[in-house]
């Protein structure tokens, strides 16, 4: 068994376990004439991984069957609640024609003035930052750390569930 080792991420993950499994498989021979025959066996990968590996020929179209891991369905999603020693943040977004229109925060910390004083000061920024960059990669508001990576992982979970199209949690 082979292993494939990776680091990439986001999308590129995707394509680097497609690349890498389409290295592993043998070429599919094709009928034609007996020239080319003898240029498909030097192709072929020979050792101890392929020996007993059958030839694997696919059926469907190029296209068919693929998911766009990028491509959001149209609806609203509820994020997770993150909880932080502030209190917890929970956000919601908005999809529409697989884009991000809107993203709003249905909880932010209220348990002491810092904590809403932060999150009244942050959520705007991370709010235009998700809208511009239509992901959860978001910068951290500086003095809101806590705000900032509850609003980031409770965005990721709403966007996860807009990518399967799922409700959230």
């Amino acid at each position: 068994m082979r292993r494939i080792g990776f680091a990439v991420l986001g999308t590129g993950v995707v394509t680097a376990v497609l690349i890498a499994v389409k290295s592993q498989l043998p070429p599919v021979s094709v009928p034609g004439p007996a020239a080319s025959a003898p240029a498909t066996a030097a192709r072929r990968p020979s050792g101890p991984s392929m020996a007993h590996a059958p030839a694997v020929a696919s059926q469907a179209a190029p296209g068919v069957g693929v998911v766009d891991p990028s491509r959001m369905m149209d609806g609203s999603y509820l994020g997770a609640v993150v909880t932080n020693p502030y209190g917890p943040v929970q956000v919601r977004v908005d999809v529409r024609g697989g884009r991000l229109v809107d993203v709003v925060a249905v909880r932010l910390p209220t348990a002491a003035a810092r904590g809403i004083e932060i999150g009244m000061r942050a959520t705007p920024v991370l709010r235009e930052q998700a809208l511009e960059r239509q992901s959860a990669d978001l910068d951290t508001v500086s003095g809101a750390t806590y705000t900032s990576d509850g609003y980031r992982r409770s965005l990721q979970s709403a966007l996860d569930a807009a990518r399967s199209g799922r409700p959230g949690t």
